[in-house]
C-alpha cells in the first residue's frame, strides 16, 4: 500500500502530479505548509463494519418530521486523527425533503426554538425562500435535542438530485463522496443518483492519478475534490491535515464505499501493489466522458477557448471530448481549476446565509469553532519571572529596599491567525450589511403584497 506511495515521488511519475492542491494532498512532505508532527501512538481504527448508530437514528425519527433521506456525517461519524470528538462538538445531519416549506412548517410546531429570531419572523415560507438561495442548504446550528448537540441541514431533493447528477454546487455531493451514516432512506428516493455521484468522484481522480496509485493515493483524491475549492480551504480557515485525517483511519469505510463501483469501473483494477488504470486511449477517453460530471468539462457555446488562469488552450475547443483529450493527456491543472469554480460561490455565498439562518452569535461562534480547528496551537502563551528591586525613603529618611518577584505574561499569535482573524472580522462586516439589505427588501416586498 504504502510502496506505491513512495514510488509516485519518482521525477517521472511527479510529472503527473502537477495540481497543486491534489499533489500537496498526496504528498504532504512536499507542501511548504506542512509541519513535522512529532510522533504519537494513534488511536485505534474504527471497524471496518458499515456504520451504524441506533440512538441517532431513534433521535432522528421521534424529533424530527419524516424526510425522503436523512444521513450524519462529520467527525462524530468518521473517526478523524488530530480531530477527536468532544462534549461540544456537533454531529452534523442532512435531511432531504420533497416540501421544503411543508418540512419547515412541520419543524416550526415543535422545534420553533432551533430557528434564529430573524427565522422566526420569517416563518416557514420566508425559511423556505432563503434556502432556496444557491448552494440551496438551510442550516441550524448549535441545537441540543435529547443531550445531543447537533447542527442540521435542510435541502429539497429536487435540488439535491441535481447536484448528485451534474455536481451543480457540490455543496452536498462533495460530503456523499465520503462515507456517511444514513439514518432514514425512503424507498421512494432515487438512490441511484448517490451511485452515480461516487462514480463521477472515482473517475475524476483518476485524472489527477498516475497509472498505478494505492488506495490511500486514490482516496485522497476523492476526498480533496470537495475541499480543494472551498472558501475555508481558500483562506486556511481548515486544518491542512484535514483530508488526511478523514482517509486514513477510515480506508476500510472507503473501500465498502466504492468497492461495487472500482468493480464496474473498465477504467481501473485491482493488482498486487494496489490499483492500475487504463492507458487513456481516443476509446477510453470517449467512454470516459460519459461517466464524468458536465460542468467539470466545460465548453464554451459561442466556440471561443475555454477560459483558464493555469492551463493554455492554443486552439479553440468545439467539443467536450476533445477538452477531455487535452486535459488527460496533458496538464491537470484545468481539472482543478473547473472544481474550484464549481466550489468557491456556493460556499461563499452559505457562508453569508449562515448570519441569516443561525444569527451573528452562532456565526460568530461557530467560525471561531473552526479557526480553532484549523489551528489548535495557533496561541502561544509564555510565563517569565524577573527580581527587581524596590527602595523607599520612610518619614525618617532611613533608605529602605525590599526585592520582589515579577511575574510577566505575552500572549503571541502567528501570521497566519491574525490573517484568519481580520478576515473574519471584514467578513461580518460584510455579512451584517448584506443582512441589512435583504431585511429590506423582504419588508417592501410584504409592504408591497
Amino acid at each position: 500500500m504504502y510502496g506505491l506511495h513512495r514510488e509516485c515521488r519518482r521525477p517521472e511519475l511527479k510529472q503527473l502530479l502537477r495540481c497543486r492542491h491534489l499533489q500537496t494532498a498526496l504528498n504532504p512532505k512536499h507542501s511548504q505548509q506542512s509541519t513535522v508532527i512529532p510522533a504519537t501512538p494513534k488511536p485505534p481504527a474504527p471497524s471496518p463494519t458499515s456504520l451504524s448508530n441506533p440512538k441517532l437514528e431513534q433521535l432522528v425519527k421521534s424529533n424530527f418530521p419524516k424526510s425522503r433521506l436523512c444521513f450524519a456525517y462529520g467527525s462524530k461519524v468518521l473517526h478523524q486523527l488530530e480531530n477527536l470528538p468532544t462534549a461540544s462538538t456537533m454531529t452534523d445531519l442532512i435531511f432531504v425533503t420533497d416540501n421544503p416549506a411543508g418540512w419547515h412548517e412541520e419543524n416550526f410546531r415543535t422545534n420553533k426554538h432551533h430557528y434564529s429570531l430573524m427565522m422566526r419572523l420569517l416563518g416557514p415560507r420566508g425559511v423556505a425562500l432563503v434556502q432556496d438561495i444557491k448552494p440551496y442548504c438551510f442550516f441550524n446550528p448549535f441545537v441540543e435535542v435529547d443531550g445531543v448537540l447537533l447542527k442540521y441541514g435542510v435541502i429539497s431533493e429536487t435540488h439535491l438530485l441535481k447536484d448528485l447528477q451534474s455536481w451543480d454546487t457540490l455543496y452536498i455531493a462533495g460530503r456523499l463522496h465520503k462515507p456517511v451514516l444514513v439514518l432514514h432512506q425512503d424507498p421512494a428516493f432515487r438512490g441511484t443518483y448517490i451511485t452515480r455521484n461516487l462514480r463521477s468522484a472515482l473517475h475524476t481522480a483518476l485524472l489527477f492519478l498516475p497509472e498505478r496509485f494505492s488506495d490511500i493515493q486514490l482516496f485522497t483524491v476523492i476526498c480533496n475534490i470537495s475541499y480543494c475549492g472551498d472558501v475555508r480551504t481558500l483562506l486556511k480557515l481548515e486544518n491542512h491535515n484535514k483530508v488526511k485525517n478523514i482517509v486514513e483511519p477510515n480506508v476500510e469505510h472507503f473501500r465498502n464505499l466504492y468497492k461495487s463501483i472500482i468493480d464496474e469501473s473498465p477504467f481501473i483494477e485491482r493488482t498486487d501493489y494496489g490499483y492500475c488504470q487504463a492507458a487513456k486511449t481516443e476509446k477510453n477517453l470517449r467512454i470516459m466522458e460519459k461517466l464524468l460530471p458536465p460542468k467539470l468539462l466545460y465548453v464554451p457555446e459561442d466556440g471561443s477557448r475555454p477560459q483558464s488562469r493555469t492551463f493554455p488552450f492554443d486552439e479553440k475547443v468545439d467539443t467536450k471530448h476533445q477538452l477531455l483529450r487535452k486535459v488527460a493527456v496533458g496538464d491537470y491543472r484545468y481539472t482543478e481549476e473547473q472544481i474550484q469554480k464549481i466550489l468557491l460561490i456556493p460556499s461563499v455565498v452559505q457562508s453569508f446565509k449562515g448570519v441569516l439562518t443561525a444569527g451573528l452569535f452562532k456565526s460568530f461562534k461557530y467560525s471561531k469553532a473552526k479557526l480553532k480547528k484549523a489551528n489548535p496551537k495557533s496561541v502561544a502563551i509564555t510565563k517569565s519571572a524577573s527580581s527587581e528591586k524596590l527602595s523607599l525613603t520612610n518619614r525618617e529618611g532611613q533608605l529602605m529596599s525590599t526585592e520582589y518577584t515579577v511575574y510577566r505574561y505575552s500572549v503571541s499569535f502567528k501570521s497566519a491567525d491574525v490573517r484568519n482573524n481580520f478576515v473574519f472580522i471584514i467578513s461580518f462586516l460584510l455579512l451584517g450589511l448584506l443582512y441589512v439589505k435583504y431585511r429590506e427588501e423582504y419588508l417592501e416586498n410584504e409592504a408591497g403584497v
